[in-house]
């Protein structure tokens, strides 16, 4: 009787103990969790005001070279004396300097009077264009826009296949009856250009086109993640898309290809384009789950008209979890069998003086 009532005595301490445990590993693992998640979630934020800068600094440096473009002598000269030869060889430099894929001049009127990659091609009309028209109305502008393959065509023809991306369906998008986008989204500038009385003479614009361009999306994977890998594969990722496809990204694909032409899950879609609203949360990128952090891109008449998007592979953090989790049930049950080893010599104890 006496050794079945020590058993019993041991078997509550162990069912106590367990149900302790479990109790408490259910808590802790919960905690590990969202702790993790909320972490990985601020950081994505910070990334994302970082891509934000770097976007906005490859505007504002598009835009400091047209304002000291429409400054100079040449323009207001041909442009009073109607004579474009001169401003050809003027600007070439500048655009081979500073890379710029296009480059406008416009009189007072808004018509075209020279393309730098389509010479041939003037006299039409630019006042539809908000640039434009904020330039001839004595405004700087400089901003987000997004041109149909017609438009990007005018400016020249290297800038128009540039900008075609074919779409390709993956797991978790919306569906799509688009298969080939021919518009461009493009960061863009527009001054206008004053003579020595004030007066308009005209206005110049510029900038580049994102389609297949990386340097924005490389250099803000280089500023923020710093190339840092995980398992062979980018630990973080950017992208820019025009409207929810990925027009400029360094997520690869299986085959190790940049995944243009990818487009970004339906809950995104309609989170950010939808509604307007930045997206920060898990989702599936081509072909794996990231941590993600997703913010409208707007033009300048503030459409939302793109995606701005950084992540964090989801598998280094669920990799982080475990250990943690591994590391609480090591030192768990090593108390446990510590607390029981005590109770079994308690126990004994006890029944031996009754003895």
């Amino acid at each position: 009787m006496k050794i079945l009532t020590k058993t019993q005595l041991a078997l509550i301490f162990l069912a106590i103990a367990c149900l302790i445990g479990v109790a408490t590993s259910i808590i802790v693992n919960s905690i590990i969790t969202s702790q993790i998640i909320f972490e990985a979630q601020e950081r994505v934020k910070e990334d994302l005001n970082t891509a934000r800068y770097v976007y906005t600094s490859k505007i504002r440096d598009i835009d400091r070279t047209i304002r000291w473009t429409s400054i100079r002598h040449v323009l207001k000269k041909g442009l009073i004396e109607k004579d474009v030869s001169p401003i050809q060889n003027e600007l070439a430099g500048l655009m081979a300097e500073e890379g710029l894929d296009f480059l406008t001049l416009v009189d007072q009127k808004g018509t075209v009077i020279f393309r730098f990659h389509n010479p041939p091609l003037s006299g039409d009309s630019l006042l539809h264009d908000p640039f434009i028209k904020a330039a001839l109305e004595k405004k700087e502008i400089s901003g987000t826009q997004v041109l149909s393959g017609d438009e990007l065509l005018k400016e020249s023809t290297t800038l128009a296949k540039k900008a075609m991306i074919q779409s390709i369906p993956v797991p978790k998008e919306k569906p799509t009856r688009k298969i080939e986008e021919t518009s461009g989204m493009l960061l863009k500038a527009a001054h206008p250009i004053i003579d020595f009385d004030g007066k308009v003479l005209g206005g110049l614009t510029g900038g580049v086109l994102l389609n297949h361009n990386y340097e924005i999306v490389d250099r803000i994977k280089n500023i923020v993640f710093k190339d840092a890998k995980y398992k062979g594969k980018e630990i973080g990722t950017a992208t820019i898309f025009l409207g929810d496809l990925r027009i400029s990204t360094n997520v690869m694909d299986k085959e190790g290809n940049r995944a243009v032409g990818t487009r970004a899950m339906k809950e995104v879609q309609e989170h950010v384009l939808g509604k307007g609203m930045p997206w920060i949360h898990r989702a599936f990128v081509v072909d794996d789950w990231y941590i993600t952090a997703y913010e409208p891109i707007q033009d300048v008449q503030d459409k939302t008209v793109g995606i701005l998007y950084v992540g964090l592979m989801e598998s280094k953090y669920a990799m982080m979890k475990e250990r943690l989790i591994l590391l609480f049930f090591f030192f768990s049950m090593s108390g446990m069998l510590i607390a029981l080893t005590i109770s079994f010599l308690l126990s004994y104890m006890m029944f031996k003086k009754q003895a």
